[in-house]
């Protein structure tokens, strides 16, 4: 199942499927716990109904997935903090000597070989003694699952304190990541999570017992500062996702920083970002000292999967340059599977835009025309 493997294990993480046409995934809601603190929690025992239920769900979603992906070769340039250090990758999780309880936490997701971006940057978040990573990773390279690995191998259960956090500029995105850790480490029940989100409410004077605390930016700043929930000078591992986002979220930039100044200098620093403007690198090398570094090569940023049309309207929205155009709409064909993209044209100033994107990328965005309902549902099969 490898790609196909991936490709679901993606949609999951990112609650992005819960349905595909007739089909639903049953969730479990995250509720805290008496001392408000949300945990990952034991799934209930199913019926032997429901067992069946999941397991023909699952065997179609796979169908379904399968029948959308492409071929997907996207390489990676690696640029090491020692350049006289042997450079490794990965084929199999085996050659990583996980845990036996994280390596069948794998296998149970459905991971049956490292993504491309995994087999160089796996070696890395795992070597001792640890290594700093600055990585550009879009939608559905599996990036959380690495980063999630990473975490969960430097744990020490025996220790009640927490040991790694993660940053989520959004509620919604921690919530999907707790979700991939709770998935890979469901072997270790000794392994504990706990989300600084909003509406989670602790007793002043109260210690963290979580190994692993994932939240938003504004909540962690307080549970390490203000109100001393977390020792950050205990953390190993410092998580910072979809960095691009963060710096655009009014104030997540600033109490990023704050957090990771609290850090102890032999802290773990893991930072990934879709997009690697001049912004986003003047943000990493604050936070990330002596990184490693992984990038899509330029010519792998491609939007060969995605078919692209414009319509006329009178919406406005912003200005994009190419590299978010880039972005936004890739986020449509995650892993290879073919996605589709509609531009909004409202003026000349737009279509001309429009028309750089185009000579940028090479690709020509044909005009849907919106009266034409075959033609609209020709674009969609």
């Amino acid at each position: 199942m490898a790609t196909d493997s991936w490709a679901l294990a993606v949609d999951e993480q990112e609650a992005a499927v819960k349905s595909m046409s007739n089909l639903q995934i049953k969730e479990e809601k995250i509720k805290p716990d008496t001392n408000g603190v949300i945990k990952a929690s034991s799934t209930p025992e199913k019926t032997d109904e429901e067992e069946k239920e999941d397991r023909a769900a699952q065997s179609l979603l796979n169908k379904l997935i399968r029948s959308n992906l492409v071929d997907n070769t996207n390489q990676v340039e690696v640029l090491q903090r020692d350049p006289n250090s042997p450079l490794y990758s990965v084929k199999s999780f085996e050659e990583l000597r996980l845990k036996p309880q994280l390596l069948q936490g794998v296998y149970a997701m459905g991971f049956n070989r490292p993504s491309k971006i995994q087999e160089n940057a796996l070696p890395m978040m795992l070597a001792e003694p640890p290594q700093n990573l600055i990585a550009q990773s879009q939608s559905g390279t599996g990036k959380t699952a690495a980063f999630v690995l990473a975490m969960l191998s430097r744990v020490e259960p025996a220790e009640r304190y927490p040991q790694c956090l993660c940053l989520s500029p959004t509620y919604e995105l921690a919530l999907q990541t707790g979700k991939v850790i709770e998935q890979m480490g469901k072997f270790h029940p000794e392994l504990k999570l706990a989300y600084a989100v909003r509406g989670n409410k602790l007793e002043r004077g109260q210690k963290i017992s979580e190994h692993i605390v994932i939240g938003t930016p504004g909540t962690v700043l307080d549970w390490c500062s203000k109100l001393k929930f977390i020792d950050p000078k205990k953390i190993k591992v410092f998580v910072l996702d979809e960095a691009d986002v963060m710096i655009a979220t009014q104030g997540h930039q600033d109490q990023s920083i704050r957090i990771q100044r609290m850090l102890p200098r032999n802290c773990q620093m893991l930072l990934f970002s879709a997009t690697f403007e001049d912004s986003v690198w003047k943000f990493a090398q604050k936070v990330v000292p002596d990184p490693n570094i992984i990038k899509l090569k330029r010519e792998e940023e491609t939007l060969d999967t995605i078919k692209q049309y414009y319509v006329l309207c009178n919406n406005k929205d912003g200005n994009p340059d190419n590299e978010t155009y880039l972005h936004r709409i890739g986020r449509t064909g995650r892993f290879g599977k073919r996605g589709l993209a509609v531009n909004m044209v409202d003026s000349k100033h737009s279509m001309n835009i429009l028309n750089r994107i185009q000579e940028h990328f090479n690709k020509k965005i044909e005009r849907l025309d919106t009266d034409d309902l075959d033609e609209i549902e020709k674009i969609a099969n």
